[in-house]
Parts: C-alpha cells; sequence; structure tokens
C-alpha cells in the first residue's frame, strides 16, 4: 500500500487545512478529499465528482492526469440524479478511460 498526498483540498480561503491521506493498494486508488496524482501505476481510479472543493474539470483533469484502466465516481452525494448523469457524460466523453457509476449495491470484477 501506498500512502499519497497528506493534505484535505481547499474548500474556500485556505480551509479546511486538515489531513488527507489517500492510497494505492492493489493497483486501486482511492484519493480522499484531495485530487493528488500518484507516481505509481493505477489500474482502478475511484474518482471524486462532486465535493464544495471541486470542479467538474478538475475532476476530468485529475483523471486523465492518472490515466486508469477504469475509474468509478464517489463523493457524490451532494448531487441530485440530474447532476450525476451529467458528470457521468462528460466524464465518459473526456475522461479517457473506461468510466461507469455503480448503482447502490452493485460490485464488478476488477
Amino acid at each position: 500500500m501506498q500512502d499519497i498526498g497528506g493534505e484535505h483540498a481547499e474548500i474556500y480561503n485556505g480551509l479546511p487545512g486538515c489531513a488527507n491521506v489517500g492510497f494505492v493498494l492493489a493497483g486501486i486508488y482511492h484519493p480522499g478529499d484531495a485530487l493528488h496524482v500518484p507516481d505509481v501505476e493505477v489500474e482502478t481510479l475511484l474518482v471524486p465528482v462532486s465535493a464544495p472543493w471541486l470542479k467538474l474539470r478538475e475532476a476530468l483533469d485529475f483523471v486523465r492526469a492518472v490515466g486508469p484502466a477504469r475509474a468509478f465516481p464517489i463523493h457524490d452525494a451532494m448531487f441530485s440524479v440530474i447532476g450525476n448523469t451529467g458528470v457521468d457524460s462528460w466524464m465518459v466523453q473526456e475522461g479517457g478511460t473506461d468510466y461507469r457509476r455503480l448503482a447502490a449495491g452493485e460490485s464488478t470484477e476488477l
């Protein structure tokens, strides 16, 4: 396992200024509440798509910078169904990876 990052993404005016450690384990990267690009190969990215600190452009740039084989959205509770549909459409079109949303309780073979 490799720890990534160390600080939470800034929300506004230097806040929250707290710890955030992402991790890569067996090729799966969970970045937590930040967009730190790891220096190791990532097969599966759990990509934050909604947060007070995040814009869709930043999430797309993050996916492209990490370059995973596949990506699944996380951190999306602030969006409605319409919002998630819009994000998913952009990720599929511009993310450069196999992106899809899992339904609650659904799993996938990695």
